[in-house]
């Protein structure tokens, strides 16, 4: 939109012609959560049993699949991904990231949680914590 009015601005036509409806301010988170994998291993990007899991485990926090972004990616790209996808909140998994960020969690990545049911406790510890941040 914003794009589309600077256009009829250029081209001289008075703004009182057309409905001149500010977009989002661009700080303003886009997305609900973004979620980001290290690795393309067993990826919960394609269908399968890790993505299968990963469904479950964010309608357990009432969230869609369709409410984030999956993103499957080398560790040294993830500050570049974060601060190119704005949201919410930041679930990095399979990863040992850090971050002083209250908004970015470390989660275990559904194929370590399926092939280690011990992981599931913290997981689900991390996940209501994900749910608080993005009330």
């Amino acid at each position: 939109m914003k794009l589309r009015n600077e256009y009829l601005e250029a081209l001289g036509i008075p703004d009182f012609l057309y409905s001149k409806i500010e977009s989002k301010n661009s700080s303003e988170p886009l997305l609900k959560l973004l979620i980001v994998e290290v690795g393309a291993q067993d990826s919960f990007c394609s269908k399968g049993d890790s993505q299968n899991l990963l469904i479950k485990m964010l309608a357990s926090i009432d969230l869609s699949i369709k409410s984030t972004q999956l993103v499957s990616l080398e560790k040294n790209l993830i500050d570049e991904c974060i601060k190119n996808n704005p949201s919410e909140a930041v679930m990095i998994m399979g990863s040992s990231y850090e971050s002083i960020k209250s908004d970015i969690f470390l989660m275990h990545h559904p194929r370590d949680i399926l092939k280690n049911s011990s992981l599931k406790r913290e997981s689900w510890e991390i996940l209501k914590k994900v749910k608080k941040c993005l009330k």
